[in-house]
């Protein structure tokens, strides 16, 4: 008998009130005792597990660095400690809910986990077959990255001391932040529905896919991370746990207006909020059990775009037209 998935729902905490107290602390000690058997969990269920270890005042439930299923838990606290300010102190940390400053010698025990958790990854990331298609798809593009790092700082530049200093943190972060894209894909495609990621576009499927979320996410936000200047960066409207959800409403708004064939186009180009994106669209096939290889219209890209001459011509060779108050698409 397959084991209870706990939806996004039950792991929510409500209120304060006694009821809601042993109706969480039942799925703790349910997960608890799941991962201590070292059976698999849901993303989330991890996080809800290792979240309310480091909460709980008992002391007989121990604390996260205790238990080997915390430790990505324990690695995306640190990520986002140290690489959400791209490494530029002061930093700071929850802790039985406040907020507090790493002192130094804690820093440096925290980067020092860092390195660790980056020099396993990147075992991982060299693997080439992997079975798991999140991870298969994210380390081909965490590879080209760092082949792409190479050829910009070659082994030459790397003699001198700044430049291979430069070159070594550089890498970690484009490691580090493979492993982050990597839990956030697992979980976005753990917490929805298949329905959630197809939308009826024009008389077609369009597919938002785990491809999908790892190219945008990996190429298109983090600017201080990723330090390609070549590529554009979302800074407001889409968050990457909801970019889907956020896209179907978009474009179902659009399709409304039968403006568009997606058959006979490859991108489209909207305005939402006064900031102008572009959406790239590819035909690619899939294996479907019972069908074989069939067709599907997939989400290739999807990015803001700044450039003053670029918003020119479209705005000089497009018509734009209007969907909503705060959403326009251009034809």
């Amino acid at each position: 008998m397959a084991k209870k998935k706990y939806t996004v729902d039950e792991l929510s905490f409500k209120d304060d009130s006694i009821e809601e107290q042993i109706r969480t602390r039942k799925i703790f000690e349910d997960l608890k005792n799941r991962a201590e058997k070292g059976e698999n969990l849901l993303e989330r269920e991890k996080e809800f597990l290792c979240l309310s270890l480091e909460s709980s005042y008992n002391p007989d439930d121990g604390d996260p660095e205790n238990f080997k299923f915390c430790e990505d838990f324990i690695f995306h606290e640190l990520y986002l400690t140290y690489f959400h300010n791209d490494l530029t102190g002061p930093f700071f940390k929850a802790k039985r809910g406040k907020i507090v400053k790493v002192e130094i010698k804690e820093q440096l025990k925290d980067l020092k986990k860092l390195q660790n958790i980056s020099d396993n990854w990147i075992k991982k990331i060299q693997i080439t077959n992997h079975k798991d298609q999140i991870l298969q798809e994210l380390s081909v593009e965490t590879r080209r990255d760092l082949k792409a790092l190479e050829i910009k700082i070659p082994n030459w530049v790397r003699k001198i001391k700044a430049k291979q200093d430069n070159y070594t943190l550089r890498k970690q972060k484009i490691i580090l932040q493979s492993k982050f894209i990597y839990h956030l894909v697992k979980s976005v495609m753990e917490n929805y529905n298949s329905e959630d990621f197809e939308i009826n576009f024009s008389g077609s499927i369009i597919e938002f896919t785990s491809y999908s979320l790892i190219h945008i996410t990996s190429r298109h936000y983090a600017e201080a991370i990723k330090d390609n200047r070549d590529k554009t960066y979302h800074y407001k409207n889409f968050l990457p746990k909801e970019l889907h959800l956020d896209l179907k409403n978009i474009l179902t708004k659009i399709d409304n207006k039968h403006l568009i064939d997606i058959n006979k186009i490859d991108n489209i180009i909207f305005e939402y909020d006064g900031i102008t994106y572009q959406l790239w669209i590819q035909k690619r096939y899939k294996q479907i059990k019972g069908q074989g290889n069939i067709q599907i219209n997939r989400i290739q890209s999807f990015y803001p775009i700044y450039n003053t001459a670029q918003l020119t011509k479209i705005r000089n060779d497009l018509q734009r037209i209007k969907i909503e108050h705060n959403l326009h698409v251009y034809i």
